[in-house]
């Protein structure tokens, strides 16, 4: 549709009298405007968001759709849907990337009032306020040697690896802070190694992981022997209260949780458990960045537990994983106060991974012509394990091809 107005913008789907009724003609490039494009776009982020997308073109002159995401902390696939109603509106076209038309020029000079093309962030540090200094280069070798040995990622748990250069900054971030130096740490779930990253430093006084996977608690108790740095493993489901020779005693916490509220409040509260009772304790959590009302009710449940937000970096992690959050999530300083208190206690039955919520089944087809059902609550939970098994009728572990894929109701 025409946006200066020629024609009225229709929603996908609507009859052309039900249009009539609920459309808003544009007569200038104004608000409305980018009010449509995210009503269009079904983005809860609102026309701000559009206005950020724009503003981010803008400023790169061209970007691809991931980086684009990156930026505005906005998931890919909903960054691919506003550039698309952007497109069909005539103010943003592809070539290798996202670009402004000269409608998309005149738009955002005009009507935004956008006119600095650089971005005012520190180039070393890309705001996350810590670099990687000459003398903990060494650090990021062995970071890149270990992580090289890290596991097929498990999805049903969430997993989706950090990069190396994350895991070392995560420490050195906390050792500016204060928390690294003498301190009992403890770390609440570890598939990005980031305990081998502080332990490295070799200041802290005591590191203890907690996880489920076996897998990665053999690679770090490996590493810890091969590095003399004596990190203590634990097999624990968080689910369940922490055994009570962790409780009340460590200074630090750090956790990246299952990204769902529930398993922030779960990890944030066995968190809680494990520090030593005091005002100013520290969980650094790493979380995903989410749409405004999800925002809010992290917050909510933070402030529930009686914490206060003492510093949130946006876009501090980087993942080899996690496309849907376009790579990247937040880091957050969490202190305790007085009225510091779990919000979870003793065991806990509910849904904390993100496939609970939203479980996705895909229906692959063996050369045989035999189906399988992969999935969260099937015989496979992954395709990988589907061909590390092979198929239940013939034994092939290669050339399953997905045919389907079913979004659940729970």
């Amino acid at each position: 549709c025409d946006i200066l107005g020629k024609e009225k913008m229709e929603k996908p789907g609507c009859s052309k009298k039900n249009h009539r009724k609920n459309s808003t003609r544009l007569t200038s490039y104004n608000d409305a405007f980018l009010k449509i494009i995210s009503q269009r776009a079904r983005l809860a982020e609102g026309e701000e968001a559009v206005r950020e997308i724009l503003r981010e073109i803008y400023r790169h002159g061209r970007i691809g759709t991931k980086d684009l995401a990156y930026a505005t902390r906005l998931p890919v696939p909903v960054v691919a849907a506003v550039r698309r109603e952007l497109e069909k509106a005539g103010l943003v076209t592809r070539r290798a990337g996202a670009v402004l038309t000269s409608k998309g020029e005149e738009y955002v000079k005009t009507v935004l009032g956008l006119s600095i093309r650089e971005s005012l962030l520190c180039k070393s540090c890309s705001g996350r306020t810590i670099i990687i200094k000459d003398q903990f280069r060494n650090v990021l070798e062995k970071m890149n040697e270990y992580a090289k040995l890290r596991p097929r990622p498990y999805t049903w748990l969430d997993q989706a690896f950090c990069t190396p250069e994350t895991a070392v900054l995560r420490a050195l971030f906390m050792l500016e802070s204060g928390d690294v130096e003498g301190r009992r740490i403890i770390f609440l779930g570890d598939d990005d190694l980031t305990s081998i990253a502080t332990s490295l430093l070799k200041v802290s006084e005591r590191i203890t992981v907690i996880d489920i996977d076996d897998r990665l608690l053999k690679l770090i108790d490996q590493v810890s022997k091969r590095e003399g740095i004596n990190i203590e493993c634990v097999h624990h489901d968080l689910r369940q209260p922490l055994p009570d020779e962790l409780k009340n005693s460590h200074d630090v916490v750090f956790t990246d949780p299952p990204y769902t509220i529930q398993g922030l409040k779960l990890f944030v509260s066995r968190g809680i458990d494990a520090l030593i009772k005091r005002n100013l304790a520290t969980i650094y959590l790493s979380f995903a960045h989410k749409p405004p009302e999800e925002m809010l009710s992290i917050q909510a449940a933070i402030n529930e537990m009686g914490l206060f937000i003492q510093e949130l970096i946006p876009r501090f992690n980087r993942y080899e994983g996690a496309e849907m959050f376009a790579n990247t999530t937040f880091l957050a300083k969490l202190e305790t106060t007085e009225i510091t208190h779990p919000s979870i206690t003793g065991p806990f039955d509910g849904k904390i991974y993100t496939g609970e919520y939203s479980p996705t089944v895909r229906i692959y087809r063996c050369k045989c012509g035999y189906t399988v059902e992969v999935g969260i609550g099937k015989e496979f939970k992954t395709i990988e394990e589907l061909k590390k098994e092979g198929c239940p009728k013939c034994g092939r572990r290669k050339g399953f091809r997905m045919i389907k894929k079913e979004y659940m109701k729970v």
